[in-house]
């Protein structure tokens, strides 16, 4: 059955505070199904990270819990010095360390001098984005590329605060040589009017910031994304051989799918089953696209979100669900263009409790209370649904999603609570920021989850 009931959510003055009533906001879609009830659970909505889940499962069902990404690096000796061929697997948690202890096993043998260095970065195809991200998010963090050259999450901290009126503010990045940042946020007073912020991304990972900010703000912390893997990867191997005492002074190469030399190293992730403990416990977007575009590396097919889109879908209707009305364009949850419904997701977390494969899922997802985006999701933090609900959430402007098992009595019940087209008016929107009141979709979701778990024997 199909039905949609606009409601409103009117937010009362009680005590001096703003309560929000256990109704679903005016003008929001809501699509739930559990053990006690279910509504519009067919309608096709934007799943947000909830989407993870899916990716986790075509991943165990097609890699298998023990798969390992192998970063290799290969050598050939020569009178010259050492010709160096790395190559890059897209490894979402490769980091400067690994990258360090990798050259150190191989100069330790061979000695530091080097001749050449290419890198192979070619295991990965098309755009390094999947489509229908929105083109603002680039620059942050949570958005960075997706890339073979994947090191140290693609990303850069640093903070920003005001500082004298009528000067610029204060903007501090961790590590600046690997980020060319101009600065032309000015510090206001503090009861200066629309006073915004504006990042401006330019190409080699040269950022601009402009706009305001008032001189009573509190530190904005921030999280850059790189823009030019390239460069970025160049300066992160040339920071990690000078500090082995390895000297290069000519060009770094990138080449596409290299034969290797005979001498090989290789560096391994870590298993499969805790990369995807992590992108599902901390919504890790690089992590999900990054394991997404290697299932189609896997099958020596091109290695791009639409293939990998193929491969998946396919997976889930080995399955026995019927996908033909799915969009899916990535494995993270990021492009505005995915559609699924409740019930397909509802279905899945089934076969998460039947599939012999699929069964170690379940104790990976992030638990109320406990860790990872439901530690402080205050629609579970307090009993009974606190430390029961095993959960992955999934949002995005105008997106609030939660889909998972609620536990009683050690067993596992699923559900999925979607909810899609959410918007506050301004007093509803500062409310919630001050913590004043609960968003009134957690409320709903708070009281529709209690009902569930109350319906459970």
């Amino acid at each position: 059955m199909r039905f949609f009931l606009p409601l409103v959510i009117p937010l009362l003055l009680v005590c001096g505070l703003l309560q929000a009533e256990t109704m679903p906001l005016r003008g929001a879609t809501l699509s739930y199904i559990g053990p006690a009830s279910q509504a519009n659970s067919q309608r096709l909505l934007v799943p947000a990270s909830t989407l993870k889940i899916v990716t986790a499962t075509a991943a165990i069902k097609l890699l298998g819990a023990d798969f390992r990404f192998n970063t290799q690096l290969s050598i050939k000796l020569s009178e010259q010095g050492l010709d160096l061929y790395l190559h890059m697997s897209g490894d979402p948690s490769f980091s400067s360390k690994d990258l360090n202890a990798l050259l150190t096993r191989a100069f330790s043998r061979y000695g530091k001098k080097i001749h050449s260095i290419t890198i192979d970065d070619g295991v990965f195809s098309g755009h390094n984005r999947s489509r229908g991200q929105v083109w603002n998010d680039i620059g942050i963090c949570f958005a960075s590329p997706v890339s073979a050259l994947n090191i140290d999450g693609n990303c850069i901290n640093g903070n920003l605060k005001p500082g004298k009126i009528g000067q610029l503010s204060d903007l501090h990045i961790s590590d600046p040589s690997l980020l060319n940042m101009d600065n032309q946020i000015m510090t206001v007073a503090a009861d200066t009017a629309d006073c915004e912020q504006r990042l401006v991304v330019k190409d080699h990972n040269h950022y601009q910031l402009s706009g305001c900010i008032p001189k009573n703000a509190k530190m904005m912390p921030l999280r850059f994304s790189i823009t030019d893997e390239h460069r970025y990867f160049s300066l992160k191997l040339g920071r990690v051989l000078a500090q082995l005492g390895a000297k290069y002074s000519g060009q770094i190469q990138y080449r596409s799918r290299l034969a290797p030399f005979p001498t090989v190293y290789t560096h391994q992730s870590v298993p499969l089953i805790d990369l995807l403990k992590f992108m599902l416990v901390e919504s890790d977007n690089l992590t999900a696209d990054s394991i997404f575009k290697s299932l189609a590396a896997a099958q020596g097919r091109k290695a791009s979100y639409a293939v990998a889109s193929k491969i998946v879908l396919a997976q889930l209707t080995a399955l026995g669900l019927d996908v033909s009305q799915v969009v899916m364009r990535d494995g993270s949850g990021l492009s505005r263009e995915n559609l699924i419904s409740a019930e397909l997701l509802y279905q899945l977390l089934q076969r998460w409790q039947t599939d012999p494969q699929l069964k170690v899922l379940p104790s990976i997802l992030a638990i109320a209370g406990e860790n990872g985006t439901l530690k402080y999701r205050r629609s579970v933090t307090k009993s009974p649904l606190k430390h029961h609900i095993h959960a992955k959430s999934g949002y995005v402007t105008g997106v609030m999603n939660l889909v998972g098992f609620i536990e009683k009595q050690g067993h596992l019940s699923p559900f999925v609570f979607m909810s899609n087209g959410v918007a506050l008016n301004e007093q509803q929107r500062q409310a919630v920021k001050e913590r004043r009141v609960v968003h009134p979709i957690l409320v709903y979701e708070r009281d529709w989850l209690e009902k569930q778990w109350q319906a459970l024997n």
